[in-house]
C-alpha cells in the first residue's frame, strides 16, 4: 500500500495541523528524548483520550490562568473522536481552533495580547490575529499509526526497544522563517507542559507505568476499551465518531494492530 493510500482520511488533518506556520513553512525547534517502562501501545492511547485531562493534569490546570482554564474544559464541550481507518484517529478538543485560518475576528485571548502588542508593529492586524491563533497550537491531536502523534502544537515519536520499554521523542515546532517573538511564546508554551520540568509529561508519564503495572494484575481480568460504545455514529465517509471522551481512536489503533499481528481483517461497526 502506497504511503497517501496508507493515510488516507487523516490527510486532511494533517494539513490542517500544519497550518501552525500561519503562512510560513514549518520548522523543528529542538526535542527531548525520554524512555518509560511500558508498551508502546499504552502511550499510543493517550493521544486521543480526553478522559484523563482534567483528572491527570489537574496541576497544569492550576497552574494557568481562569481563561485557558476554560479553554481546556473540553471535556463538557462539543468536541468528538473520530476514527479515520487504518488505525488513525482524531480527538478534536477545541472546535474552534481546528481551522487555524478560520475564526481570525475571534478576540485574542489575554495571555496573547502582549505577544500581539509586539507583532502589530510590523504586521497588519489580520496576519497578527493569524500568527497569535497559530501560537497555541491546532485544536486537536491526531494519532497516525503506528507511532506518530500530532498534538497540538507538537508531534511525538514512538520507538518500542522492548515489549516493556518505549522511546519518545517530542519535537517542538514553530515558523521557518516567522516573527521570533511568537516561537518564543510557542517554546515557552512547550516547556511548560512537556519535558521532565513541565507540568504534563510527568504527571503521563507516570500515569503510563501506573497502567503498565495494572495490567499485569492477572490475566484472568479483561481491559475494557469500552467507553462509548453504543454511543457511536457513522459518517457518511463510514468514519466512526462519538464523543470526546469516548474510546473510539483506541479501538481503531488496536483494530489495526490486530490485523497487522494476525492479518485478520477486523471490521468496525457501531455499538461493536
Amino acid at each position: 500500500m502506497s504511503l497517501d493510500a496508507w493515510l488516507g482520511r487523516a490527510k486532511p488533518w494533517i494539513d490542517l495541523f500544519m497550518k501552525q506556520g500561519a503562512g510560513w513553512p514549518i520548522k523543528t525547534m529542538g526535542e527531548h528524548k525520554f524512555t518509560f517502562p511500558g508498551n508502546w501501545k499504552i502511550q499510543l492511547e493517550n493521544t486521543t483520550d480526553a478522559y484523563h485531562f482534567p483528572i491527570v493534569h489537574k496541576s497544569f490546570l492550576d497552574s494557568v490562568d481562569s481563561e485557558t482554564q476554560n479553554t481546556f474544559d473540553f471535556v463538557e464541550g462539543n468536541g468528538y473522536v473520530e476514527d479515520l481507518g487504518h488505525g488513525h484517529s482524531v480527538m478534536v478538543m477545541i472546535p474552534d481552533l481546528v481551522d487555524l485560518d478560520e475564526n481570525l475576528e475571534a478576540p485574542i485571548p489575554e495571555r496573547f495580547q502582549e505577544l500581539a502588542d509586539e507583532l502589530a508593529k510590523d504586521y497588519p492586524d489580520e496576519q497578527v490575529r493569524r500568527i497569535v491563533r497559530a501560537v497555541g497550537g491546532s485544536g486537536f491531536n491526531l494519532n497516525l499509526f503506528p507511532n506518530l502523534a500530532c498534538s497540538m502544537a507538537f508531534f511525538r515519536v514512538l520507538r518500542p526497544l522492548a515489549v516493556m520499554e518505549t522511546e519518545i521523542r517530542h519535537v517542538a515546532i514553530g515558523m521557518d522563517g516567522g516573527p521570533e517573538p511568537a516561537n518564543e511564546m510557542r517554546l515557552r508554551l512547550h516547556e511548560h507542559f512537556q519535558g521532565p520540568m513541565g507540568f504534563g509529561t510527568p504527571d503521563d508519564s507516570e500515569a503510563w507505568d501506573r497502567v503498565q503495572r495494572g495490567s499485569l494484575a492477572g490475566r484472568d481480568i479483561s481491559i475494557l476499551l469500552n467507553r462509548g460504545l453504543g454511543h457511536e455514529a457513522q459518517r457518511e465517509d463510514g468514519n466512526l465518531f462519538s464523543d470526546v471522551s469516548a474510546e473510539t481512536g483506541m479501538r481503531a489503533a488496536y483494530r489495526q494492530w490486530l490485523v497487522d499481528m494476525t492479518g485478520k481483517t477486523v471490521r468496525a461497526e457501531n455499538g461493536e
